[in-house]
């Protein structure tokens, strides 16, 4: 009998995890776009590559990174704005989390895609004492670059 409900219990377990799989990739692909800063001049694009996403970061009218990296959370070598840099991405359910490590600051980036579809919402939060998160918003559009209209 205790077999029994075991497998009962972890069958329709089972069956509710196959859905939330499937709707957190779902929401993981609805990351692949250009969000461009509600109110703001800052801007993410975000592409999927063969071995995990291709990422520019533009602030104002230029980029200040573009880099490709995996997503099982090694570090990837980088220059954001013309200084090295270490990154590690990963997916935490559908949320990207972003690890960017410049010297000896250390700022952790949450990216997750409202329920819309239409905005991303993005947390930073600076891995030291006494500094504060800050939370912006994103909707998808196309990025004004210098030189382009």
């Amino acid at each position: 009998m205790y077999t029994f409900a075991t497998f009962a219990t972890l069958a329709a377990a089972t069956s509710l995890i196959g859905p939330a799989r499937a709707d957190q990739q779902a929401d993981r692909a609805n990351l692949i776009g250009s969000w461009v800063q509600s109110g703001g001049n800052n801007a993410w694009v975000i592409d999927a590559a063969a071995d995990g996403l291709h990422i520019k970061q533009i602030e104002g009218s230029g980029t200040v990174a573009d880099y490709q990296c995996n997503l099982n959370g090694d570090d990837c070598n980088v220059k954001i704005a013309g200084h090295k840099a270490a990154i590690s991405m990963y997916f935490n359910g559908s949320t990207l989390v972003q690890i960017e490590t410049k010297g000896d600051q250390i700022v952790k980036r949450r990216f997750s895609v409202l329920p819309s579809g239409a905005s991303m919402k993005l947390e930073i939060i600076p891995m030291a004492e006494h500094a504060r998160t800050e939370e912006l918003q994103f909707e998808r559009g196309q990025p004004v670059m210098a030189g382009k209209k």
